[in-house]
């Protein structure tokens, strides 16, 4: 008897639990577009129009993604530089482009911290050795040593 009342007791909480015999209810249909975006009150709504920056630094607004875009070189260096400087990279139109406005610097800095181009290392070269304090210097500024033509350079200001 106590296993009949037992499963008495589930079916009927399944059936209610379940909806029972209740008539099922209709889906609103959807009363806006797919091509309108996001709803009025929702936050990707801020990031619509917002202004982006490109690799030259220019701004401009941020237009929606393309379905379909011819394939392109990404900008790996600039990519990089946007994301460590804490923005968001965003695909506007066919393009990735910037929160913020960064630039992929082709600047370096000497041991006296002057700024200098840095120019693709050269092959046939080895670039000099370099003081102990210009590379502590460098590294305690969060900066890190590359070859710019033929000698150490700091990614950044040194002091």
């Amino acid at each position: 008897m106590r296993t009949l009342a037992g499963s008495c007791l589930v079916s009927l909480l399944l059936s209610a639990a379940c909806g029972g015999a209740s008539a099922p209810t209709e889906a609103a249909a959807p009363t806006r577009s797919e091509a309108a975006g996001p709803p009025a009150d929702h936050p990707a709504r801020e990031l619509a129009d917002s202004q982006v920056y490109d690799e030259s630094g220019q701004a401009r607004a941020c237009e929606p993604p393309k379905a379909s875009c011819a394939p392109a070189p990404r900008p790996v260096e600039f990519l990089d530089h946007c994301r460590l400087a804490g923005y968001q990279v965003r695909k506007c139109g066919c393009e990735e482009l910037c929160g913020g406005k960064v630039t992929s610097s082709k600047q370096a800095y000497d041991a006296q911290g002057k700024a200098k181009d840095c120019a693709p290392a050269k092959n046939d070269c080895t670039p000099p050795e370099t003081s102990a304090a210009f590379q502590d210097a460098c590294n305690e500024h969060g900066h890190k040593l590359v070859v710019c033509g033929c000698e150490w350079l700091c990614k950044g200001p040194p002091r």
